[in-house]
């Protein structure tokens, strides 16, 4: 499957698939099978209003999720053992072990659920329940990985014309507002030649980006009805050496004139597993741009 990450679209379709990546296991659990019920033990945590879970709404969610006859184990992890896991995880991420704390991650129910089991119904019963912030399911991400799997390591994705992002309105002289120019694009091509962390690069402008598009989604009609050529970006694709530092590359890339913004894969799944198997969903928004703290050292 070809990418999805087509410009702006393709960043709103990440924001809503971010848990879709698994992982290796860890001490939290096994993604394959893993239901994570995220308690409010950080007032920070989206879905918790400020709120923090008590001792008795810890006790009461325990005993439902105990009750339910499709659960068949339940394991409690505290802050503590989420931040062990997560500095493990994370060991080669240094701006990200910098910028999180155990007080920032929260308590999670883990639970393996019988084969055939209402996962859906499991999931809208339990984060009703007060004190829950939200609950995240492995497998739902499983179905939804596909979605959004790159065929390339990295992609920079050029403005387009009355592109309101910001590196496209401002610092590009007379260029401002409008979409990347001839002599931009041959800029960001020389940058690509010259790095020796690009094994390869491929250009796709807006006609090619869009026969990719129609084929990613050739059972949406609605959506495919909606989209025309000109609202997809000129893009290079990119094949990045593996054991290169792939957020340096599109970091640098990402502050060059005409280029609106960049990803890599190692960025998006950096983000994916902070959200599914930790549950800061707050990390989400690291996924509109690369340059951000969580993606910065590229060990994702």
């Amino acid at each position: 499957m070809r990418a999805v990450l087509r410009g702006v679209l393709g960043v709103a379709l990440v924001a809503s698939a971010v848990v879709a990546v698994s992982s290796p296991a860890s001490a939290v659990g096994d993604a394959e099978w893993e239901i994570r019920v995220f308690m409010c033990s950080s007032p920070s945590l989206l879905g918790c209003g400020k709120r923090t879970a008590t001792g008795a709404q810890k006790r009461a969610v325990r005993k439902l999720l105990e009750g339910l006859p499709e659960v068949e184990e339940v394991r409690f992890v505290d802050q503590a053992g989420m931040y062990a896991s997560f500095r493990r995880d994370f060991a080669g991420n240094r701006p990200l072990l910098r910028r999180t704390m155990e007080k920032d991650l929260p308590d999670a129910f883990v639970l393996r659920v019988k084969e055939g089991a209402d996962r859906e119904g499991l999931v809208r019963t339990v984060s009703a329940r007060p004190g829950v912030a939200w609950v995240s399911d492995a497998a739902e991400g499983q179905r939804d990985h596909l979605s959004w799997t790159s065929d390339w390591d990295g992609s920079v994705s050029l403005c387009a014309a009355g592109s309101a992002l910001k590196p496209c309105v401002k610092g590009r002289g007379k260029a401002n507002k409008k979409a990347a120019t001839a002599r931009e694009r041959a800029a960001v091509g020389a940058a690509l030649a010259k790095d020796p962390a690009v094994l390869s690069y491929v250009f796709e402008d807006q006609r090619t980006a869009y026969e990719n598009f129609k084929d990613d989604f050739a059972d949406n009609d609605a959506l495919l009805s909606a989209t025309r050529v000109t609202d997809m970006p000129e893009s290079y694709r990119l094949t990045l050496r593996p054991d290169a530092d792939w957020n340096t590359v599109t970091n640098r890339m990402a502050r060059m004139s005409g280029v609106s913004w960049t990803s890599n894969a190692r960025c998006f799944e950096t983000v994916a597993k902070l959200v599914g198997e930790y549950g800061l969903m707050t990390y989400a928004s690291f996924a509109r741009d690369s340059s951000r703290d969580a993606c910065a050292s590229g060990t994702g």
